[in-house]
């Protein structure tokens, strides 16, 4: 699965030689402006309060970015949620855990980019009911938009846009301040609870669980394989299917093209 240390060598010697030689115009046309679009025109262009604030909940984080959201806007002042069953994940999420989340996030973002146009949700999670096993064809939510006013602006609003995936490696050697952990714990809200340790013993073995269960996934082949079907590598892969797990950036995509990163490596 790892690159061994002589095809990373190779790799890099090949990289110098490929950006070297008409890099810049190869760098500056990496990145997937077309794929960047939703972030320039949230919010806007629409008169419905409910496209508008379904403009912001798209950017709710969820499983692989399988963006398993289904809108039916056919009922004035009202949105029926559904999921999407032909996104699910039956390797890796064969309990559909982390897809109801991603779910459940883009409910959250919803409401609050509606109460930013004065609008309160009411939201009835899975009016239908829903099966024990598996998320199935039944809505997962119906939303009611009501005008109302003084409603407070969410300060979590202004950073929907921000939000990005953390890809920089962690300090392992330094604990997190107690008063941030304090700050990040109190912001549950909607009777959901929150917590957090900087116990070493605890961080220890969260540390230690969390490495083995991503090992088992990437051991795996039938887990292993879902994840690099949904991969996309490279500019042209995610603007052409912007969803799944992107791989861009020219490092990245010149590994792809002298045959390094590839699907065939990456499932070994």
């Amino acid at each position: 699965m790892a690159f061994n240390r002589r095809s990373m060598l190779g790799s890099l010697g090949a990289s110098a030689v490929v950006l070297t030689a008409g890099g810049g115009a190869f760098v500056l046309t990496r990145d997937p402006a077309g794929a960047r679009v939703p972030w320039s025109v949230a919010g806007e262009r629409f008169v419905d309060p409910r496209l508008r604030a379904v403009s912001y909940a798209i950017f709710a984080p969820n499983p692989h970015n399988q963006q398993p959201w289904i809108v039916n806007l056919r009922t004035e002042g009202e949105v029926h949620l559904f999921c999407d069953t032909d996104r699910l994940l039956p390797e890796t999420d064969p309990f559909g855990r982390q897809i109801v989340i991603g779910l459940g996030c883009f409910l959250e973002l919803l409401k609050i980019a509606a109460e930013v146009d004065g609008y309160a949700v009411e939201v009835d999670g899975f009016p239908e009911g829903t099966s024990e096993e598996r998320l199935d064809k039944r809505p997962v939510a119906h939303v009611r938009f009501t005008k109302k006013a003084g409603i407070p602006i969410d300060p979590l609003f202004h950073a929907i846009l921000r939000r990005r995936s953390n890809e920089e490696p962690y300090h392992t050697d330094r604990a997190v301040p107690a008063s941030v952990l304090m700050a990040l714990t109190a912001e549950g809200r909607d009777s959901v609870s929150s917590g957090a340790t900087a116990n070493p013993y605890d961080v220890s073995r969260l540390r230690d669980l969390t490495w083995r269960a991503h090992v088992t996934e990437v051991m795996t082949p039938r887990t292993n394989m879902e994840s690099v079907r949904l991969m996309r590598i490279g500019e042209s892969e995610i603007e052409a299917t912007p969803d799944g797990i992107a791989l861009g950036g020219a490092f990245l995509e010149t590994l792809n093209k002298i045959g390094v990163l590839t699907r065939e490596e990456l499932a070994n």
